[in-house]
């Protein structure tokens, strides 16, 4: 079945990313004494009696500020209502009620949607009397918890559990879902690529770098295939990284990575591929993730009919293994060549899930050492006996030779270029290794 969705709801410094990392069992949410970290909605998993749930924390809820990221935040906090089966209301129990938790009372209950009331940081018995001041609300009993020391935790999700029937919920269609993630540095465009390939705000974005600084995920259908997007923080450079929080968004981008089958690696037309962007690139190829290189704000650069394939030609110069992976030319502000992204995403999953037959590997192997013989090295006569594809996602192929630690470097690298040419892994890192015959 799938899994009803929850949303976390409440002014900044409640607890919701306590809870929320609580409940999925990791530490998933940024969690910082500083009031308003958490900005998008994070999305999460949890599990109880043997059932799946998903769980969304929001950003904080500030219904009269006018500040730009913040009236953001409130958009976000209303799109998770739209989307969720079950709203929770999080509530600071050792402060008064504000004016905050009475406007979300007050959208809860208009949502017409299933709701549970929880006062949060109620930490022992002597406490418990506090719980019993936010009857005010008018959302019912609440339910204390303490969401740092697990207080109540099981009667909390047992409660949970009776309000969302299990029948209500169909089969889940994402368990197969391609998963795309978008990465970068800051204010390069990669929540605006999200919603324009979402068409819909899914993303906060604003003109100020660095306001995403969660992943958010999606779900698009494109072609008959179910595609995850995962919009990440900012990388920036470890000197850069000046607290806590940018650490903690920067750890989990390189999360998302390794759980990610392709990365979307975004780039400003207008600061060129540096050295930051060269090491995102080196670390989706090290950990063997297919690559597409976007190079966002094309409409911003003066272009000839050479301009383009110019800039290729700095970027392939900048680094030389960028020729065995896609580059596309955007522009989300004019929306051209956007859907790009995707249908080359697919070619990139293809090839990278790819298997090859043994057969034609050593059919390859064959028509590549009749063109460039092995070296003989040492007096020793290389060969290469045989091959095969032994992992795919990324491709692992093994070639069996008499003397495997003495294949020169440049004899590999020949190898793997003439493997990708013969069988097109466009996109994906190949991982080749000589093993003992």
């Amino acid at each position: 079945m799938a899994e009803p969705t929850i949303a976390i709801l409440g002014r900044p410094n409640v607890g919701k990313s306590t809870l929320f990392n609580r409940l999925v069992g990791k530490r998933h949410s940024i969690v910082s004494p500083v009031e308003g970290v958490t900005r998008d909605r994070v999305f999460g998993k949890f599990e109880w009696t043997g059932r799946k749930y998903n769980v969304i924390d929001t950003g904080g809820y500030l219904p009269d500020s006018e500040h730009q990221i913040n009236k953001a935040v409130r958009l976000q906090a209303e799109i998770a209502v739209e989307e969720s089966d079950l709203l929770i209301l999080l509530v600071d129990g050792k402060q008064e009620i504000t004016a905050s938790d009475r406007y979300l009372a007050e959208l809860i209950q208009k949502s017409k949607k299933p709701y549970l009331l929880v006062v949060n940081k109620i930490d022992d018995n002597v406490h418990e009397v506090s719980r019993y001041e936010f009857y005010e609300l008018g959302l019912g009993e609440p339910i204390s918890i303490s969401s740092a020391s697990g207080r109540n935790f099981g009667d909390f999700l047992d409660e949970i559990s009776r309000i969302l029937p299990t029948e209500q919920f169909k089969t889940d269609e994402n368990l197969d879902a391609i998963n795309l993630a978008i990465i970068g540095m800051p204010n390069v465009g990669k929540s605006s690529l999200m919603n324009a390939l979402l068409q819909e705000e899914k993303s906060i974005v604003t003109e100020i770098a660095g306001t995403t600084r969660d992943s958010v995920d999606s779900f698009i259908k494109y072609y008959g295939k179910t595609i995850r997007l995962i919009d990440t923080a900012g990388l920036r450079r470890k000197a850069k990284v000046g607290d806590s929080i940018e650490y903690y968004s920067s750890v989990r981008t390189y999360r998302v990575l390794e759980e990610c089958d392709i990365a979307v690696v975004m780039v400003d037309a207008q600061k060129g591929f540096d050295a930051q962007d060269k090491s995102i690139v080196r670390d989706v190829i090290d950990q063997g993730k297919g690559l597409i290189l976007v190079v966002n704000k094309w409409d911003t650069i003066e272009k000839d009919t050479h301009t383009a394939k110019e800039y290729l030609n700095e970027i392939h110069y900048e680094y030389k293994s960028i020729e065995h992976y896609p580059v596309i030319f955007i522009s989300i502000h004019q929306n051209q060549r956007v859907r790009k992204v995707l249908e080359v995403a697919l070619n990139v999953y293809e090839n990278r899930t790819r298997s090859v037959k043994t057969s034609e590997i050593n059919e390859f192997v064959a028509m590549a050492t009749s063109q460039y013989p092995p070296p003989a090295v040492n007096g020793k006569n290389l060969k290469i006996k045989y091959a095969t594809q032994v992992h795919h996602a990324p491709p692992v192929v093994a070639f069996f030779t008499n003397f495997p630690e003495l294949f020169p470097v440049t004899y590999k690298r020949y190898i793997e270029n003439q493997f990708r040419k013969r069988f097109d892994f466009n996109g994906v890192p190949i991982k080749i290794s000589f093993r003992k015959k």
